[in-house]
């Protein structure tokens, strides 16, 4: 019998008032530690960001050709991407891929364009496509960071007050879940583009306050 292979991460998609934060640790697991200075937070466009959970390997090479594809549309539409245009093709890609190969990808995408305002998708790795008010979680340590952000997330959250729940949020993944950790990375979108935000933290920093 082949083993199965533990993977994790943890990965947030936040809304707040003016924008959307897109977040995920930086660790990189086999079974083992691998690394952890991976980057899961992917730049599609000067708008839209996704983070990456489920097989290394897979999701790279799809944010790698995800680019490529949106600046394809932004060259025939001669205007920026839509959200809407890049969560339906990654929900292709991930359809057929776990299909055709087996392949487990996993995506919260996020931006802004000027059609739709800021828009906050969870792409299953089946290739469902959840459309998000307020915030979506996903990976392993998922499930310790929802409980925190069923209980105290709002609407209308300043940018400050977003990143620290967010914070908080790692900080009970990681005191959790072993599949998470290496500290993480924060890229928050609004319509002035996309700016990052790194923080490396102790498991107990931010769950104890």
């Amino acid at each position: 019998m082949v083993e199965k292979v533990k993977t994790g991460t943890t990965c947030i998609g936040m809304e707040f008032d003016g924008g959307i934060i897109l977040a995920a640790d930086r660790r990189t697991t086999a079974g083992y530690i691998v690394s952890d200075r991976t980057s899961k937070v992917y730049n599609l466009t000067n708008f839209i960001v996704g983070t990456t959970a489920g097989h290394a390997a897979d999701t790279q090479r799809v944010m790698r050709g995800m680019k490529s594809e949106l600046k394809l549309i932004e060259f025939k539409a001669e205007r920026p991407a839509r959200v809407v245009e890049a969560a339906m093709l990654i929900n292709n890609i991930q359809y057929n891929a776990l299909r055709a190969q087996g392949s487990i990808i996993s995506i919260i995408l996020g931006g802004y364009d000027s059609k739709d305002g800021f828009s906050l998708f969870n792409l299953g790795p089946d290739g469902t496509i959840v459309n998000h008010d307020g915030y979506v979680v996903d990976g392993s340590g998922s499930v310790y960071v929802k409980g925190i952000l069923d209980m105290e997330y709002k609407k209308g959250l300043s940018e400050k007050e977003a990143i620290t729940l967010v914070e908080k949020g790692f900080g009970a993944s990681f005191k959790n879940d072993n599949m998470s950790g290496g500290g993480f990375i924060i890229k928050v979108v609004t319509k002035d583009g996309v700016k990052e935000v790194e923080r490396k933290i102790i498991k107990s920093e931010l769950v104890n306050e």
